[in-house]
């Protein structure tokens, strides 16, 4: 710079200038360390916690890493079709207690039966809810005030005014609807003229069928793609919960209300479903439609329903149980029936004697009756094989609310404040301590007793949970076996089934429930008798 003809160098940076730099630096410094504490007290301090807790009375454990744990690995095997190969190759590791990460949290992993008799077990169940993280993942498709994700009181409340609906005689009422959807199921599959249909697609649909049947009346058939509305709501909705679940997205609150990752199709499923079970219940309470079966169906429960202060459900109440009822009663129980279905695709001596037995109970193609489907011992015994070796719900999630401890065959576990504990029942039932040959299908294992009527004893009571068990145990657990058994007889008397193509490929996979990750293909003809 020229000043009065003599020339002058001024320095580009001036010691203010450095000073205010500094400052800036320091106090972004600062901020950033602030946000970096913040971030570790609130989303890793707790975890970690809770893993040096449990890792210092001896429990084996995964390495503990802030915000992935192990996902990233499970990731990996989900892209490789071996999902349950991970839970397995853990087991095989560390044995039947242990702790892994699944990002932001750590889970205890049970499978003895003694310390899980003390987690779901009556009195020691007030002591863990449904977890957190759990509930904020659902909530978007389901709510918060509902069987399924309610704790504590209003968990107990709405149990107790729902269980009446669920009784020996409801049930008997709705064996007219089961028979009624599985005929009209198999007289379209026998109209693929043998041309391979998928099975566990077929089988969702004739459950969602039945049970949206038996609990909002005959509107559910006379509104247009009923079904399809939600069928395809739920399940697109629940895989886009499972892939946001395994990217984190869930478990941050700020990414979770992003308009990314899927949150377009969970919002959608949503929408559609919750509309669909909206309308149906306005039409009920308008007098626009009514029951199918002989007594109250569970629509009628709910709004009829009364609690020990004379209070009913609220709209909202009712809605989201509805919603419950449709998302657990179809897709579980769907899933299982396809099982049942592979397990005598591929195991002729089963099919052999579940095919003797309905001819000899259901002769000459006999509508079955509630009287006629409890002489089914065989296929009976076949559905809780079934659920032993492919339980449609592979695990059961708690988090402790009081910290306490449990007592094991072989150790005393303190649980502390806020730990997760995972049940995986897919393992439990395959133990060999609770299970003779516990990888071989046989239903024998459950026949009743010809003279007693009773079946063989449990290893022990909590070796065996596809229900769960316990206060929280499935409230609809006599419903889906029914319905199950329905829908196993008639197919069996009225159908020729076999896989198609033979050499498919069958690969767990979890999406809530466990399945068949590409489908069960088979091809149906109608039997010649």
């Amino acid at each position: 710079m020229l000043t009065n003809g003599s020339q002058s160098f001024k320095r580009p940076y001036s010691s203010p200038n450095i000073r205010m730099l500094l400052q800036i630096l320091a106090i972004s410094v600062f901020l950033i360390g602030v946000f970096i504490l913040i971030v570790y007290w609130k989303l890793v301090r707790p975890g970690k916690h809770i893993y040096n807790v449990l890792r210092d009375q001896g429990i084996p454990c995964e390495p503990f890493v802030p915000f992935l744990g192990q996902l990233p690995q499970l990731y990996q095997y989900q892209k490789q079709n071996k999902i349950m190969e991970f839970h397995e190759e853990l087991n095989q590791k560390h044995g039947s207690i242990f702790m892994f990460s699944l990002g932001l949290y750590p889970r205890l992993v049970i499978q003895d039966a003694d310390l899980i008799s003390h987690i779901l077990g009556r009195t020691y169940a007030q002591n863990y809810y449904k977890p957190a993280d759990l509930i904020f993942r659902l909530k978007p498709l389901i709510g918060l005030h509902n069987l399924l994700i309610s704790n504590g009181n209003e968990h107990e409340r709405a149990r107790k005014m729902l269980n009446p609906g669920f009784h020996f005689e409801n049930l008997r009422s709705m064996v007219s609807i089961m028979t009624d959807q599985t005929t009209k199921t198999i007289d379209r599959l026998l109209e693929s003229w043998g041309k391979p249909v998928n099975l566990q697609k077929e089988l969702s649909l004739l459950t969602l069928t039945i049970i949206a049947s038996s609990a909002f009346g005959e509107n559910f058939e006379t509104i247009a793609n009923a079904r399809e509305i939600v069928s395809e709501a739920f399940i697109a909705a629940l895989d886009a919960i499972v892939n946001r679940t395994l990217l984190l997205i869930d478990q941050i609150p700020l990414f979770s209300r992003l308009p990314f990752w899927g949150k377009d199709i969970v919002d959608r499923g949503c929408e559609k479903a919750l509309n669909f079970v909206e309308r149906i219940i306005a039409d009920r309470k308008q007098g626009r439609t009514k029951h199918r079966c002989e007594r109250a169906d569970i629509l009628d429960l709910l709004l009829q329903a009364v609690d020990n202060h004379g209070k009913h459900f609220t709209d909202e109440e009712i809605k989201q149980e509805a919603m419950v009822f449709v998302l657990a009663g179809h897709q579980s129980t769907g899933d299982l029936m396809a099982w049942i279905m592979y397990v005598l695709m591929t195991n002729s001596s089963v099919f052999n004697d579940c095919l003797e037995e309905v001819d000899r109970i259901l002769p000459n193609g006999t509508i079955p009756t509630y009287e006629m489907l409890n002489d089914l011992n065989v296929c009976e015994s076949v559905i809780y094989e079934t659920l032993r070796l492919y339980p449609p719900i592979p695990f059961f999630v708690r988090q402790c609310i009081r910290e306490h401890v449990i007592n094991g065959s072989n150790q005393n576990l303190y649980i502390p404040l806020s730990a997760t504990v995972l049940i995986n029942t897919y393992l439990v039932h395959r133990q060999a301590k609770y299970w003779p040959r516990p990888l071989e299908f046989d239903y024998t294992r459950w026949m009743r007793d010809p003279n007693t009527g009773l079946r063989p004893k449990l290893a022990h009571p909590y070796c065996y949970l596809p229900f769960a068990s316990g206060p929280r145990n499935c409230i609809g657990q006599n419903f889906a076996l029914l319905e199950a058994k329905v829908i196993l007889a008639m197919f069996i008397q009225r159908c020729n089934f076999e896989l198609e193509p033979k050499n498919q490929n069958i690969v767990l996979d979890i999406r809530i429930t466990m399945r068949s990750k590409f489908g069960l293909f088979s091809k149906i003809t109608r039997r010649q008798q």
